[in-house]
């Protein structure tokens, strides 16, 4: 079987197709195709204007042509804040679903959560922690234990909204930096979020980023990185230490605008929540996506009592 699943996100929309065994049980990806669309440029007043909805169409257009070619038995394309925080949300999905026949899923900030820690899940076998996703657009954080989420907390904000917002150029200066770590600890402070884990498992392309880094840096384990680590690369980028810059760029150029926002975030709830270490999961909101939803077939989201 062969299942497609597509990421519309703020920044990028991916697309990623899996082909599955029999079973049900295990699943391999075959094609992991990135597209920058760019939505969030083509936000004004909480709503995605007529060149944006044209340029997802345009990119949707390309996938839906791949993804015939390849024979999938299943096609998802989902969306989460790229297109559940606007304004005219019902507009756009109308428009694509006249132009194309393509139903997209937004997925409430609960599914986020949710499946974000499912796919978590599925590759790191831990009874109880936090987890926490940080994307363009906002930030899912969910505490679990053995028997599945318990808590979650959605901070509308992410790494790339932050570039938008705070940096004049591509990398923050300290008077910037200083303003990104402000409005993240007041998102924070408004949200409540009673966990006391020390257990802390990180997706997404910022905090992957970041543990290749550092791996590349300093010849660690880019899946477990800690703390220190990150207070340590941050005074670098602030000092624009040039071996950093151009680890950054060896690394994934893509990422240069947006991955010190993305490391501020992180670091600002490492140390709310008291925790040292993370550990790096490879799978995430996409495939906690394909096996939630399209292998097992459910669609009602349960945090446990």
């Amino acid at each position: 079987m062969r299942h497609a699943i597509v990421d519309i996100g703020s920044n990028t929309i991916r697309l990623i197709v899996f082909d599955i065994n029999e079973n049900k049980k295990n699943f391999k990806k075959v094609l992991n195709k990135k597209y920058t669309a760019g939505l969030i440029t083509y936000v004004h007043d909480g709503e995605l204007s007529g060149k944006g909805i044209k340029k997802l169409i345009k990119t949707l257009s390309s996938i839906k042509n791949i993804v015939i070619e390849l024979n999938v038995d299943t096609f998802s394309p989902f969306a989460t804040a790229s297109l559940r925080n606007l304004e005219n949300t019902e507009e756009v999905l109308e428009e694509v679903k006249k132009d194309l026949d393509i139903d997209i899923d937004v997925l409430e900030q609960v599914e986020e959560a949710f499946l974000g820690n499912v796919g978590i899940r599925s590759e790191i076998k831990v009874d109880s922690g936090i987890s926490v996703d940080i994307g363009g657009a906002s930030t899912e954080v969910v505490y679990f234990e053995e028997d599945g989420p318990r808590e979650y907390i959605n901070l509308k904000t992410g790494s790339l909204l932050l570039f938008g917002e705070n940096v004049s150029r591509i990398l923050p200066k300290k008077s910037e930096i200083r303003a990104i770590e402000k409005s993240v600890i007041r998102e924070l402070n408004s949200s409540h979020f009673s966990s006391k884990e020390n257990k802390l498992i990180g997706i997404g392309g910022t905090i992957r980023t970041t543990g290749k880094v550092i791996a590349d840096l300093w010849n660690e384990d880019e899946k477990k990185f800690t703390l220190k680590d990150i207070y340590k690369l941050l005074n670098l980028i602030k000092d624009r230490n040039t071996e950093t810059i151009r680890s950054i760029i060896r690394t994934n150029p893509a990422r240069i605008h947006t991955i010190v926002p993305g490391i501020i975030i992180l670091k600002i709830l490492m140390e709310k929540f008291g925790i040292d270490e993370i550990e790096v999961s490879d799978n995430g909101l996409r495939e906690g996506y394909l096996i939630y939803k399209v292998l097992e077939g459910n669609n009602e989201i349960l945090f446990s009592k």
